[in-house]
């Protein structure tokens, strides 16, 4: 057993053994129903916030940037792809350690760490780029309503921003439903693409040229490798 505080202190510092019941309770935090975590759930706690992440990358802007680079270029610049992945990954990465090491994210240590004239123009240069990403996805979804459904362009504004508004509300319900549901929609549009490939079945050889042998043919070629680029580093 345990020693108590007056066994415990001596007149020297020397460590003093100690016996340890072993049907004594243990002093480890558990879980709060007395258990502690499955590692599946362990795991699933990490990828939900994934999912959200993963949504800078599906807005319908880097979506439409993409799809128009392979319908004007085929596989000629998959090189570009490749390079901004590099580079998204090498920001990413960074970015974890930031978070990990210091416990703030990059706003906050901006804040902490930079005078109050650039923590101001950081702000707004901020605002500017959140109006800037935003702007195509709302327009983008609401020209995509109108090819597949013929809603008005006004009408699929409106329905975006409402949709947002709603994903958003749902946080008061707990994070973990909102992660669900933009799990769901995620693993729809998996579906949907890996149905298309299906469909079209690219060339293996095609691809693997494209991706290591940088090439800028055809009219057009240089704005679409800078938007793919902006598409990728962007987020």
């Amino acid at each position: 057993m345990l020693p108590n505080s007056s066994q415990a202190r001596g007149t020297n510092d020397a460590a003093v053994p100690v016996k340890v019941d072993p049907k004594a309770p243990s002093v480890i935090p558990a879980h709060k129903d007395g258990q502690e975590k499955p590692g599946w759930r362990k795991f699933v706690s990490f990828i939900g916030p994934g999912f959200l992440v993963s949504l800078a990358y599906l807005d319908p802007g880097n979506l439409e940037t993409d799809l128009q680079a392979g319908a004007n270029h085929g596989y000629e610049l998959l090189w570009v792809i490749l390079i901004g992945l590099v580079f998204a990954l090498i920001i990413q990465s960074l970015a974890a350690n930031l978070g990990v090491t210091t416990g703030k994210h990059l706003a906050e240590v901006c804040k902490a760490e930079y005078p109050r004239p650039i923590r101001y123009c950081l702000w707004l240069l901020a605002e500017v780029a959140v109006i800037a990403a935003d702007i195509p996805e709302v327009i983008g979804t609401a020209f995509a309503l109108n090819i597949l459904f013929r809603i008005p362009l006004w009408s699929g504004v409106v329905m975006t921003g409402a949709s947002t508004l709603l994903l958003l509300g749902l946080q008061k319900y707990g994070v973990r439903k909102l992660e669900m549901l933009i799990a769901v929609l995620v693993f729809v549009m998996a579906a949907c693409f890996f149905g298309e490939m299906s469909y079209v079945k690219p060339s293996a050889a095609e691809v693997l040229k494209g991706m290591f042998v940088p090439k800028l043919n055809g009219q057009g070629a240089t704005a679409d490798a800078i938007a793919l680029l902006g598409a990728l580093v962007m987020p």
